[in-house]
């Protein structure tokens, strides 16, 4: 057992992270106060941060990175690819239109899929308000 120093709480060994240069191995503060500090940082530093992605996004290890995963999710999720593939299509086609956030009216929208096997059905949604309202993200705003 162990005592949280932000929310003086005693908490088993296993909330907190494990740590080669303290006395116990532990940090003093618990998983969930640091994980409030790291969130309050990035939003803090948000630009900092938004850089430092776009700089290392750019760099090819990564860039291969990120198809190597997409090539795994596609095969993975073949539902799902075919869905999104069938999206686009209809909407190039003129078939569907392509409409605003229905939560906040934001034109640059994406089509969420409630279900995968009826691929045409969707809801049109911003980026913020399909990983808030879809996915229980939170995701900060860089507009200020």
């Amino acid at each position: 057992m162990k005592t949280c120093f932000k929310c003086n709480r005693l908490l088993p060994l296993t909330e907190f992270y494990t740590h080669p240069r303290m006395a116990d191995g532990h940090l003093n503060k618990c998983k969930e106060c640091n994980k409030k500090d790291v969130i309050a940082n990035r939003c803090k530093r948000r630009e900092q941060y938004s850089e430092y992605e776009r700089t290392r996004n750019r760099e090819e290890h990564r860039k291969a990175g990120r198809a190597e995963t997409q090539r795994r999710q596609r095969h993975k999720h073949p539902e799902k690819d075919r869905a999104r593939d069938m999206v686009f299509k209809a909407v190039k086609r003129g078939e569907i239109e392509k409409l605003p956030c229905k939560f906040c009216g934001n034109p640059e929208s994406q089509a969420h899929h409630h279900d995968y096997s009826k691929p045409l059905d969707v809801t049109w949604v911003c980026f913020k308000c399909h990983r808030e309202k879809f996915h229980g993200q939170v995701v900060v705003s860089t507009n200020t």
